[in-house]
């Protein structure tokens, strides 16, 4: 319920229904890419949508809405992972680090140019992405839902995480080698046509 001390006038009121409503799948689904388990991103939804209300008024329009609430997510993740006081996994920053643009990941929609198998195959892949994600560290997860899923730059993710550009590109590229490996997993094992019980994702790299 929303405090009356901070209710917006109707103008905004009407133009914040709008945006939310437009927004609510996006925020959602990243929510949900992030805790992995729909009652955190639930929480985390309806937190990012209450936050995002109390400072609407202070909203700049000449920025996204979406870029704005997502920001809020990412933040309210990380504030939910420092208050469970979680173990997160050191990311080693020895290996090379690639240009923008060289070692990125995408999770695209099928291409129409592909042949039914590889379509039938990426299809059932994009059922098993959260069981992917699930099996990486959530500073990984939230590494890979940024960058490879939602998009955002990398210059954009150095200022959401308060981190160096180059720390940034380290950190996805050594979290890249790790999904890859599994995601390799995951392929074989969903291509072949008699389905093996589904091989279990350890939590190294």
């Amino acid at each position: 319920m929303i405090n009356e001390s901070i209710r917006l006038d109707a103008r905004n009121e009407v133009r914040f229904s709008v945006l939310m409503n437009g927004a609510y799948r996006k925020v959602f689904n990243m929510a949900y890419r992030l805790a992995g388990n729909r009652p955190d991103a639930e929480d985390l939804t309806q937190e990012a949508f209450y936050r995002a209300y109390r400072s609407f008024n202070d909203f700049e329009g000449d920025r996204p809405f979406e870029n704005w609430i997502l920001r809020i997510v990412t933040r309210l993740f990380l504030d939910m992972l420092r208050s469970r006081k979680r173990r997160v996994k050191t990311v080693s920053y020895d290996a090379p680090i690639p240009r923008e643009g060289d070692d990125s990941l995408r999770f695209d929609v099928p291409d129409s140019q592909r042949n039914p198998e590889q379509r039938a195959v990426d299809a059932s892949f994009g059922e098993d992405l959260q069981l992917v994600l699930d099996s990486l560290t959530p500073q990984q997860r939230l590494l890979i839902t940024l960058a490879d899923i939602q998009g955002v730059p990398y210059k954009e993710i150095a200022e959401i995480l308060h981190r160096p550009v180059g720390t940034i590109r380290s950190r996805l590229h050594r979290t890249h080698k790790v999904l890859r490996a599994r995601l390799e997993v995951v392929r074989r094992e969903i291509a072949q046509p008699l389905r093996a019980p589904r091989p279990a994702l350890g939590m190294s790299g």
